[in-house]
């Protein structure tokens, strides 16, 4: 019993900062003097793209294009990368 006495005086200290009244955005009536748009249709597929199928490539070259650009006074270059090293 007196194990949930804290938790007690903790709910009503939180209950007590709640407020008595709704906002004013909230307890609003809806307007019908403003006007709506009704709903369109869209299309599932609305956006989509087709991709075909191609043969692939070459990953060795697809790194090099995608690698960051080496430092030529440490060896990193791509002649290093295709000697093996």
């Amino acid at each position: 019993m007196m194990k949930l006495i804290p938790f007690v005086v903790l709910g009503l200290g939180l209950g007590a900062c709640v407020p008595t009244t709704l906002p004013t955005y909230l307890a609003a009536p809806a307007d019908p003097s403003i006007g709506t748009r009704s709903p369109g249709y869209a299309s599932v597929t609305a956006g989509v793209r087709s991709y075909d199928v191609v043969e692939p490539g070459d990953w060795r070259e697809l790194n090099r294009r995608v690698a960051p650009e080496g430092d030529p006074e440490r060896g990193d270059s791509d002649d290093a990368a295709r000697r093996g090293r």
